[in-house]
């Protein structure tokens, strides 16, 4: 994808294995220094969210359009992380509204970023919306039901 040609796993200015330990060791750090300095549930998310990137949307993306809607959990999550580390729980109203506006408001983003980049999806093999939409008509209804 010429979006992400230049990112260093892409060019190969670094390996895959030097990227797995990295990722590796940073999301070990993280997950350590959640622990030690908030809660357990807000650790839970944290760990949890590195978890559903890494493996269940990094996964899907190449197999299902599904990725999408999985993706925009993971970027749901870290304001319900704030919410949770400032004291909150995470049923309080403030924390679901935080989680399902951050939800919500990926489609009419991401959808809008997918049609513009699409041929570089296509491309890259990414099972996304408007690969499979020649005419844009989903990817308009999907943006306005979300928007």
């Amino acid at each position: 994808m010429k979006r992400t040609g230049n990112r260093p796993l892409v060019n190969g200015s670094v390996s895959k294995q030097a990227a797995i330990g990295l990722g590796c060791l940073t999301g070990s750090t993280g997950g350590i220094l959640l622990g030690l300095g908030t809660d357990p549930i807000t650790t839970m998310l944290g760990l949890g969210n590195i978890g559903l990137y890494a493996g269940l949307y990094t996964y899907l993306k190449p197999r299902s359009e599904i990725n999408t809607w999985v993706g925009a959990v993971v970027g749901a999550i870290p304001p319900v992380m704030g919410w949770t580390a400032a004291g909150g729980s995470i049923l309080d109203p403030e924390a679901v509204l935080l989680g399902s506006t951050l939800f919500l408001w990926q489609f009419p983003h991401f959808f809008a970023l997918n049609w513009m980049y699409r041929t570089d999806y296509k491309r890259g093999r990414f099972a996304m919306v408007a690969v499979n939409d020649p005419n844009g008509d989903r990817t308009a209804s999907l943006i306005k039901r979300y928007g």
